[in-house]
């Protein structure tokens, strides 16, 4: 006869090690069974980048020093409904197309004859880019300053509240980009995509950036209270053999013990750890975004130099680049996996930070050759960080190529992670059948909100995209939809209901 297993089992084992199970038969009541509804998991996916480059129609670009017209690398530039063209952007997404739907020209309002505070409108962005459009984009909640804060709960905490003492953690909030890599200056707020209830500095939730520490928090209970406590644990649990091995007796004794069906699925769940402890094994991580404590790793350093922040000619090789492509494909496991376990059913991945300086070369040269990019037509290497890109710090590349294949890397890790939901099997279909996984940017493309009137911008609120995936509550995905300039809250509303938000508002957005 199987046994018999509590819905939050754990494993433990020697030096206080600690395996979370995944969701098996033997935990449910006698009379259900593992076919029925798992509970519903929201997710959102941010990327420090606009959507096109200044001055730069959608379909312009200067590549290798050549002008060129050329449509489909703006993500929206192509048909609504179902079985549209997948643009440069959403390639990464092409095994999965009836797995997300597209919401393009949406956008947050704003008061355009006035830099007062007071003038701006309900869901508003105040007059100054990239802080003030932080609070509406994540919150609903209109920004009365340039600082970057949310002024109201963000959509990933509201569904944390929702689950709140279901799950062993609330949520999970993670970030890839460890460090702000421009001399002299700091994050100061861009490092927060994730605020608790009202919103404010004080409601700020840090991300973790070490995905080793993310790992064992997860895995182990681990809260480090400091950064100089994250940094000795780094050390010890680097000594440390695997958290599987620490647990080994129980672990055998437990598969022995169960049926057939929660046999193999434990097993692929031991499966996936231990694959996640020998990839982060391989990455020197850092405790934290401010306590960078990494094994020597050789001529590249694994949190990348400063450099004076610009185009191409100030971001030298070395600096600015953290092999963040690697972080967010660990992050993403971790989230996978999280899910997959029940550790939580709230999380968000910013994979770069608001008005991100990270070195776009790396990434630009590696378009093709990282897992789930691809080089766009008439592709060159572009220069200069993230944030120039936009503003056209490469004098030889600008406009919609080089932004498009940015973009595509930063989808290249959605795609990622909602294959992998996909492809887990849970209650007759998969994890994805019961998620909502949201991919958002920081800023659109169009009229600029600091002046009010100068058009094809990457200080826009304007023509904005946000991508949908997974079919929890029913959502169906698989289209191209026109927003018709709603408010990107209310497709962030649209994903929370789906994942069980009972309300119609997000800040000073209503459905």
């Amino acid at each position: 006869m199987a046994m018999k297993i509590k819905r939050r089992a754990i494993l433990r084992g020697m030096a206080g090690a600690a395996v979370s199970l995944p969701l098996l038969e033997c935990m449910l009541p006698a009379k259900q069974s593992a076919a029925q509804t798992p509970p519903a998991r929201y997710a959102i996916l941010f990327a420090g980048q606009a959507l096109g480059g200044d001055n730069y129609a959608k379909n312009s670009s200067r590549v290798d020093g050549q002008n060129i017209t050329e449509g489909g690398h703006y993500i929206a530039d192509t048909s609504y409904g179902r079985g549209y063209s997948l643009t440069t952007p959403l390639l990464p997404l092409q095994a999965m197309q009836n797995d997300f739907t597209m919401i393009s020209n949406l956008a947050i309002p704003f008061n355009a004859n006035s830099t007062d505070g007071s003038a701006v409108p309900a869901a508003g962005a105040y007059r100054d880019f990239h802080g003030g459009g932080s609070s509406p984009l994540l919150s609903g909640t209109r920004s009365t300053s340039a600082e970057y804060v949310c002024n109201g709960i963000t959509s990933d905490q509201a569904i944390a509240e929702l689950n709140a003492g279901q799950t062993t953690h609330k949520s999970l909030v993670v970030r890839a980009q460890p460090a702000f890599y421009v001399s002299g200056y700091s994050f100061a707020g861009r490092q927060y995509i994730s605020y608790g209830p009202g919103g404010g500095r004080s409601a700020r939730i840090e991300a973790q950036a070490s995905p080793q520490v993310a790992f064992q928090s997860l895995f182990t209970g681990f809260v480090p209270d400091d950064d100089d406590d994250a940094a000795r644990f780094d050390f010890e649990m680097r000594a440390r053999r695997s958290v599987l091995d620490l647990v080994l007796e129980k672990r055998a004794k437990l598969v022995n013990n169960v049926g057939q069906a929660d046999r193999e699925r434990l097993e692929r769940h031991f499966d996936e750890i231990r694959d996640l402890e020998t990839r982060i094994s391989a990455l020197p991580p850092v405790a934290s975004g401010q306590c960078m404590a990494p094994a020597d790793p050789g001529a590249d350093p694994p949190i990348g130099g400063d450099h004076s922040g610009g185009g191409s000619g100030s971001v030298t090789p070395g600096s600015g680049y953290s092999d963040e492509h690697t972080r967010s494909r660990i992050f993403a496991d971790l989230i996978h996996m999280a899910f997959v376990c029940d550790l939580t059913r709230a999380a968000s991945l910013q994979i770069t930070a608001f008005q991100s300086h990270m070195n776009a070369r790396p990434i630009a040269d590696g378009l093709g050759t990282l897992a789930g990019t691809v080089r766009p037509s008439r592709w060159a290497s572009v220069g200069g960080d993230l944030h120039e890109v936009g503003h056209n710090g490469d004098p030889n590349n600008r406009g919609q190529i080089p932004s498009a294949g940015l973009l595509q890397w930063h989808i290249s890790h959605y795609a990622y992670l909602i294959d992998k939901l996909r492809n887990t099997p849970e209650a007759g279909g998969n994890v994805l059948d019961n998620s909502m996984i949201v991919f958002t940017a920081e800023a659109g493309h169009g009229l600029q909100l600091n002046d009010g009137s100068s058009q094809n911008q990457t200080h826009s609120v304007e023509n904005m995209v946000m991508l949908l995936a997974g079919r929890a509550g029913g959502f169906e995905p698989g289209e191209h939809i026109n927003g018709n300039r709603a408010h990107p809250a209310t497709a962030l509303i649209t994903a929370m209901q789906a994942a069980g938000y009972t309300g119609n508002t997000l800040g000073d957005v209503s459905l």
